[in-house]
């Protein structure tokens, strides 16, 4: 139970002056001031939601480990039994006050201040006398929430409320000036003016007030230590107000007529959809509130779209010091500038100068008199241009909006991004209705970008359709529905981008044919060096080009940079080229291409770009040359470093662009890499598919020795080997080598005899195998690749059929040896090096050293599950190894865990009859058998033996083996 209902009970928050509760006029103690500091954090968030995280950041202080959290609702669930279950709801896993069932005196004396004011406005004095006195006696001292009011969460809506006490106080004044009764407010206001000597429309009515009431020296006293504090801390003379005032005591005139307190502020509605940007707000709120630089001026830079003036705008409600000036200037150009501070003048009561200088000088003066002003000068993106109007009052906050981010001489530079995922996705939601993961796809397509966010929401809005709808028709018709004209009045991606596009063109053709060849690059982490290579002669005479031509692109914030790499947003790159002519996109897409492969082309900064050139280069249907070999070799160096499905993904590219060309030989080249990508990544089915389909295009194209199609034969024959198709892929392996040496090409022989020696050594042929590693490693230390990757293969292979032999310390020597320089060449994490880690581990067993071996093949099994996946067959491998040595270590139950995952991944990947899967269901059954289940070992042995009397009639060490694990499954039962 939270506590009873508060629907039928009195409940009241008061916080002005204190912190304190009453429920039906009774008091109620709040708890201890960590309880009170929850419930005023809180309350602080109006009628937002809050999160017990947002709670703990800001009571605890610190981010908390996950008890403070559970404290936060703990601290909740008291206060609902204090204040009733009804008074603080949790909706979507956040909390607030519900202002339906609890009464919060502030709000109370917000909205008498608010009909005082309006009752003022149209003459009626005495009813706004009587309203405003009453909402002034809601207070119960001078701070909202008592002693926590310099909580640095509640301190800003303290303030809030102060000042509006402060202007109620005023408007009381007025209204009893009016009645003739200004006499009656003298304490009232001495007691303000004590607090803000500065606060010269309060020393304008203390000097009425004591004036009225017949005490002219006190008057002209409170006028003097206005003026004293006014000189002293602002070095300002009083206002023309004041000084009438002043003048009509000294001269014991009628006092003039009161006037309004409110100063002018033409602020945009606040925008009810703003959603986020909490960090960037408090980091311009830092700025603004250092007292060392005035006045305090930031520069929210970015590109356009990114939502600089939205921000801006709530950014200027937020700081916005109710009855004190806040002024938007569109700042666009120096006219719009300037008639903008000349309306500021003019709603003031400045009277217009004959030059502007004297007019802002003027204005400067006045914006002083009454500290807390915000000015806003959004769009200006010259800092030359908009200097001039730059205010010298230095008691006030300048928020700059702009494009361009070279703003440090003159403010402080604040870059808006894109939006977070979780505000884009908060934003869409709260627009749309539509569930968290489908406005995530939404925000996933447009970049976070604000402007595209909205554009896409009115649209959806405007056509009923769902969000999803919207994203499947963004993805077909993307460059139509940013170009498309707006279904209303509001700004388009487009239309905002178009005016800063056709400004780049005419200041900059250069730079304006930089961002047509960028937008066929990858957006991020773009090298200078690769927009180097994107240039040629008429574009970039030399680097001073390339430097102005980036110059201008920042200028704009189409480009970011750091260093030396150049970001942009996609949809940049979209906008850019949905406007290009057909002909120009093709001609910047050869430019992009020539960068990517082009003499001194960066191999991995390349790499970053030549998908997306290829995604390019198959919407438009054309293939520049280089671009298919480009991806090949892209491809080979992914595989190189395991990354397989990032490989698999660059050569299914290829192959597409490739049917443009029609080049049988390179067809069937990219099918045969295709097919060694899906071996490694342990695809066996379709990798061997694939070698054959290789072999089949090359052989009907190629010469028989031709050096390309013994590759394919070679690779056809490693792939046969573990399809467990010894004899075809022995077959396979001898006709690649005929066609090298006929082809006289010795420098290749060596791998193929590698790959030779190890499907030797599968059929049981152990002395054969050994021959072909020793030729071809011997061949390879000739041709000076001793410890390259070729040679440790080789190295290995001679450690396995050392260790069958029973060499058992040559074997374990063999593979360190091995393993050192897979290690060293492919790295720790290589598929290779975790195979001969599972190598290692094999011999080690073998050698008496069970313990040792468990550790080394837990290294390969978590090695390949991190590289592979769980459930690769080389995986299965290796834990079948690991089964072996869990045996033999006398860790008979973690062996059948072993091997009985073994099976069933070698089940899944290879089918039942695989040699691989057979070794595993024998070496099951032997575990199982040593653990005292013998019906089920019995079981699998004799279904491994039915398999293995029609497959291994050729492989009598197989057999042999088979023959004495079955042994050890029934014992001295005939086998």
């Amino acid at each position: 139970m939270h506590g009873a209902s508060t629907r039928d009970r009195d409940v009241v928050l008061h916080v002005l002056g204190d912190f304190a509760a009453t429920v039906d006029d009774r008091p109620v103690a709040l708890g201890g001031p960590r309880q009170k500091a929850v419930l005023a954090r809180i309350l602080a968030g109006s009628d937002e939601t809050v999160s017990a995280e947002q709670v703990v950041d800001d009571v605890w202080g610190e981010r908390s480990v996950d008890s403070t959290v559970a404290s936060v609702h703990a601290y909740v669930s008291r206060l609902r039994r204090l204040l009733g279950g009804d008074a603080i709801p949790r909706r979507a896993g956040r909390y607030l006050i519900d202002r339906e069932v609890v009464t919060v005196d502030a709000d109370l004396f917000v909205d008498d201040v608010s009909r005082g004011r309006e009752a003022l406005a149209r003459g009626a004095d005495d009813a706004a006398a009587a309203i405003l006195d009453a909402a002034l006696g809601r207070w119960r001292g001078p701070d909202a929430f008592g002693a926590m009011r310099e909580a640095h969460f509640l301190a800003p809506l303290a303030a809030k409320w102060e000042q509006l006490y402060v202007l109620a106080a005023e408007a009381l004044a007025d209204a009893h000036a009016r009645c003739g009764r200004a006499g009656d407010d003298v304490a009232l206001l001495h007691e303000l003016a004590e607090r803000d000597p500065l606060r010269e429309s309060v020393a304008v009515r203390l000097v009425r007030a004591l004036y009225a009431a017949g005490r002219q020296a006190d008057a002209l006293a409170a006028f003097e230590r206005c003026r004293h504090a006014l000189a002293e801390q602002l070095g300002v003379d009083p206002t023309p107000e004041l000084r009438r005032v002043h003048a009509a005591v000294l001269a014991q005139e009628p006092l003039p007529a009161a006037v309004s307190s409110a100063l002018p502020t033409n602020l945009p509605p606040r925008n009810r959809s703003f959603v986020g940007r909490e960090d960037v707000l408090a980091e311009v709120s830092g700025v603004l509130d250092d007292d060392v630089r005035r006045p305090r001026a930031v520069a929210l830079v970015g590109l356009a779209g990114v939502g600089k003036t939205e921000l801006a705008l709530e950014l200027a409600h937020r700081r916005r010091r109710t009855g004190r000036v806040a002024w938007w200037v569109a700042a666009e150009d120096p006219a719009g500038t300037a008639t903008g501070l000349a309306d500021l003048a003019a709603a003031l009561g400045i009277v217009a100068f004959e030059r502007g200088e004297d007019t802002h000088a003027a204005l400067w003066t006045e914006l002083d008199r009454a500290p807390g002003w915000v000015l806003v000068f959004d769009n200006a993106d010259d800092p030359a241009l908009l200097e001039p109007f730059l205010p010298a009052a230095r008691h006030g906050d300048v928020v700059i909006t702009s494009r361009n981010p070279a703003w440090r001489r003159l403010a402080r530079p604040v870059t808006v991004s894109s939006l977070r995922r979780t505000e884009s996705v908060r934003y869409v939601v709260g627009r749309t209705g539509d569930a968290a993961a489908e406005a995530d796809t939404l925000a996933e397509q447009v970049g976070d970008l604000p402007l595209a966010l909205e554009q896409a929401c009115a649209y959806i809005e405007q056509t009923g359709m769902s969000v999803p709808d919207y994203v499947e028709l963004f993805r077909e018709r993307r460059a139509s529905l940013l170009l498309r004209d707006p279904l209303d009045s509001r700004p388009t991606v487009a239309t905002t981008w178009g005016l800063a596009f056709d400004r780049l063109y005419q200041r900059s053709p250069r730079a304006a044919g930089l961002l047509e060849a960028i937008a066929f690059l990858a957006p991020d982490a773009i090298t200078v060096a690769t927009l180097r290579r994107l240039g040629h002669p008429e574009m970039f005479a030399d680097e001073l080009d390339l430097q102005d031509a980036l110059a201008e692109l920042l200028r704009l914030s189409l480009v970011d940079r750091d260093s030396g790499f150049v970001r942009v947003h996609r949809l940049v790159q979209d906008v850019v080229r949905a406007r290009l002519p057909v002909g120009v996109r093709r001609r910047r897409l050869v430019e992009a291409v020539r960068a990517c492969t082009g003499d001194g082309a960066d191999t991995e900064d390349a790499g970053a770009h030549l998908l997306t050139v290829a995604a390019h280069a198959e919407a438009l249907g054309t293939v520049p040359d280089g671009l298919v070999e480009a991806l090949a070799e892209l491809a080979g160096r992914q595989a190189a470093r395991a990354l397989y499905p990032a490989a698999q993904r660059v050569l299914e590219t290829a192959l597409r662009l490739q049917h443009e060309i029609d080049d049988a030989v390179l067809h069937g080249t990219l099918v045969c890499r295709l097919g060694e990508v899906l071996d490694a990544a342990g695809y066996l089915a379709p990798a061997l598919d694939l070698h054959r389909r290789a072999v089949r295009i090359l052989d009907s194209t190629l010469d028989p020795d031709d050096v390309v199609l013994a590759h394919a034969y070679n690779r056809l024959g490693h792939v046969l080997n573990c399809a467990d198709d010894a004899v075809a892929a022995i077959d396979a392996h001898e006709r690649a080598l005929l066609a090298l040496q006929k082809a006289g090409r010795d420098d290749l022989v060596p791998p193929v005899l590698v790959d030779l020696g190890y499907t030797l050594w599968a059929a049981g042929r152990l002395g054969p195998a050994g021959e072909a590693l020793r030729a071809g490693r011997e061949l390879l230390e000739g041709h000076g690749r001793r410890d390259d990757r070729d040679w440790a293969h080789a190295t290995a292979g001679l450690g396995i059929v050392a260790q069958d032999g029973g060499n058992l310390e040559e074997a374990v020597s063999l593979q360190r040896t091995a393993l050192d320089v897979f290690t060293r060449v492919c790295g720790p994490e290589h598929p290779d090096t975790a195979q001969t880690l599972d190598k290692l581990g094999y011999a080690l067993r073998l050698s008496g050293r069970a313990d040792e071996a468990v550790e080394v093949h837990l290294r390969a099994v978590r090695l390949l599950e991190r590289v592979l996946g769980a459930d690769d067959s080389r995986v299965a491998m290796t834990l079948t190894n690991l089964g072996l040595a869990y045996a033999d270590a006398g860790r008979t139950g973690e062996a059948i865990e072993a091997q009985a995952r073994a099976r069933r991944i070698f089940h899944a990947a290879l089918g039942p009859a695989h040699a691989s899967t057979l070794l595993a269901d024998r070496r099951l059954a032997v575990a199982l058998a040593a653990s005292g289940n013998q019906v089920r070992a019995r079981t699998l042995m004799n279904a491994v033996l039915e398999v293995a009397e029609q497959r291994l009639e050729d492989n009598p060490a197989e057999q042999a083996r088979i023959a004495a694990d079955a042994a050890r499954v029934f014992g001295s039962d005939t086998v």
